[in-house]
């Protein structure tokens, strides 16, 4: 197990299961300075990813429920953990339509920590040289 590491990655599918409607792929993705695509010299360089017409990252594939930039994908994707977002906890209690939608609900709610509602984990190893971030 040496060349191995544990990578704790939450299980989609059960979310969903719970109804967090993939709330993270709805969510606004700013990227770092050196994910952004230069600059044609005209306008700045676009600091966020896409949304299709419905919300949803435009690397969301609803057919599948998976990203298709899985292995580029921001770094902000790359280290959000869902179960300590107080928004994913107010999508599993109230359910959402869109992110104006949840934010009107979010300020009329008060969650304690203690009692927020943890999407599973699972549990899988990766060799050393596949990129598991």
């Amino acid at each position: 197990m040496d060349n191995c590491k544990k990578t704790r990655l939450v299980d989609c599918e059960a979310g969903r299961r719970m109804g967090c409607s993939t709330f993270c792929c709805r969510m606004l993705v700013r990227l770092q300075p050196d994910e952004m695509e230069p600059s044609d010299g005209t306008t700045p360089a676009k600091g966020f990813v896409d949304k299709d017409s419905e919300g949803y990252c435009i690397h969301f594939d609803r057919n599948n429920a998976r990203c298709t930039n899985w292995e580029k994908r921001p770094k902000v994707c790359r280290e959000y953990e869902c179960n300590s977002d107080f928004l994913l906890q107010v999508v599993l209690r109230k359910g959402f339509k869109n992110i104006a939608d949840l934010a009107k609900k979010a300020v009329n709610i008060y969650i304690v920590k203690e009692s927020y509602i943890k999407v599973p984990m699972l549990h899988t190893h990766f060799n050393k040289n596949n990129n598991t971030d």
